[in-house]
């Protein structure tokens, strides 16, 4: 799916009340990886995060703990999380997701989870 990262952002808060910021960047570095954090607006907890590593766009997203290991095996574009716990987490990459909708369901379930 082609996507920019602006447009990913916007598609996830679509509808919620969300801030986005970027806490885990480190200024200095020249080819640093930009983070950018889904958060809940009242609780500031996160349910996404937005990068682009090596010209592909990801997203974090929290899961159910039981549906990780089927989606992980069923899907190819879903990876296990690679930036908090595998556990918990998994990672789309949107260049090779081919529904919206099934984007729309992984969000929403991340944003449940961590409300």
């Amino acid at each position: 799916m082609e996507m920019t990262k602006e447009a990913l952002i916007n598609f996830s808060s679509e509808g919620r009340r969300v801030i986005v910021d970027e806490p885990f960047n480190a200024p200095g570095h020249r080819n640093r990886i930009v983070f950018d954090a889904l958060r809940h607006e009242a609780s500031k907890k996160i349910f996404g995060l937005v990068y682009e590593k090596n010209e592909v766009l990801y997203i974090d997203l929290k899961c159910h703990p039981a549906r990780i290991d089927e989606l992980v095996g069923t899907f190819p574009y879903i990876l296990p999380g690679q930036h908090f716990t595998k556990q918990h987490w998994i990672t789309l990459d949107i260049s090779q997701l081919v529904s919206k909708k099934e984007l729309a369901n992984l969000i929403d379930e991340s944003y449940q989870l961590t409300d």
